[in-house]
């Protein structure tokens, strides 16, 4: 059973088990992790399933989804099922960045902030 008393040491087993648990996203250390940042940085793939992970986040910003993608560990296999949406929304960037290079200087500033 997944208790808050040991929830950090099963994240850090990779226990699947903790990601049952209603503590693994609300539990949160001085660095503001929780369970499933730790989950995600052990390499524990199950975490893309998880509602919070790309929602909550650390005290530098990340979500358990940093992790996965920072380290390796999140192929763009796992991005398609996951997320059918981020090749269309990686276009649009592409698409925004390229008319932002060719506007004319006059304008650019405008853009820059």
């Amino acid at each position: 059973m997944i208790t808050k008393e040991n929830i950090w040491d099963e994240a850090r087993k990779s226990n699947l088990e903790v990601l049952k648990s209603d503590l693994v996203d609300k539990v949160k250390d001085e660095d503001g992790w929780t369970p499933l940042h730790s989950l995600a940085n052990h390499e524990v793939k199950e975490v893309l399933d998880h509602p919070s992970v790309n929602k909550v986040k650390n005290s530098h910003g990340w979500t358990p989804l940093h992790f996965l993608a920072h380290w390796g560990h999140l192929t763009k296999e796992d991005l398609r099922k996951k997320y059918p949406w981020y090749k269309k929304e990686i276009k649009n960037i592409y698409k925004a960045i390229n008319e932002i290079a060719n506007t004319p200087d006059s304008v650019k500033f405008i853009l820059e902030d």
